[in-house]
């Protein structure tokens, strides 16, 4: 897995609080640890537990560590014990029953979502969507709101029901690495049960 961990290597890196989630690059490697540079500076401190994740040829490589000396926007975390290759698509995609709304043009359509990711949905609806259209879409998760687009890419019929595939467009960071840790953690409780 050490391998996996070069220097120039982009991470996610994530804490027990989301407004700690944060972009990281790997910028040296020790004996015992690596060291990587934050995109912006966040509140991380030494002995906490941290997780990092980054997409591999192998899937999505994950694993917890603790950090062991933060300076500014670098941190040094241990090299970890243990580590996950968990799938091979770039963000987990997890299952979700959740009624919302799309907007397209001031037109509103009642969706339902069958599951998401950090990179998409896929969404059931009893109005066809337009391929390649931009729809917006605010969801809750965890007492946090986030306003994205979302772009059906595959559309499927069946049942008089129409089921969307697609990608989200125009997600800041900070929203995207929310919902990174959001399916992270349900992913996680999933496969606890």
């Amino acid at each position: 897995m050490r391998n996996e961990i070069i220097e120039n290597k982009e991470f996610y890196i994530l804490s027990r609080s989301v407004d700690n989630a944060e972009k990281c690059v790997v910028i040296s490697l020790n004996e015992d640890c690596f060291v990587v540079k934050l995109q912006n500076i966040r509140k991380y401190e030494i002995d906490e537990s941290v997780e990092l994740f980054t997409m591999t040829n192998k899937g999505q490589l994950y694993f917890e560590t603790i950090v062991k000396d933060v300076k500014d926007d670098t941190i040094s975390v241990w090299y970890p014990i243990s580590y996950k290759y968990l799938q091979r698509r770039q963000y987990s995609r997890i299952r979700l029953e959740e009624e919302t709304e799309l907007v397209c043009k001031d037109k509103k359509i009642p969706a339902r979502i069958f599951d998401i990711s950090a990179g998409g949905l896929k969404v059931n609806t009893k109005e066809q969507l337009q391929l390649l259209d931009e729809y917006s879409i605010s969801l809750d998760f965890e007492n946090k709101k986030l306003d994205m687009t979302f772009e059906p890419i595959r559309i499927e019929v069946g049942n008089n029901e129409f089921v969307s595939s697609g990608r989200f467009k125009n997600i800041s960071s900070y929203d995207r690495i929310a919902l990174v840790q959001y399916c992270f953690r349900k992913q996680i409780e999933n496969s606890n049960k």
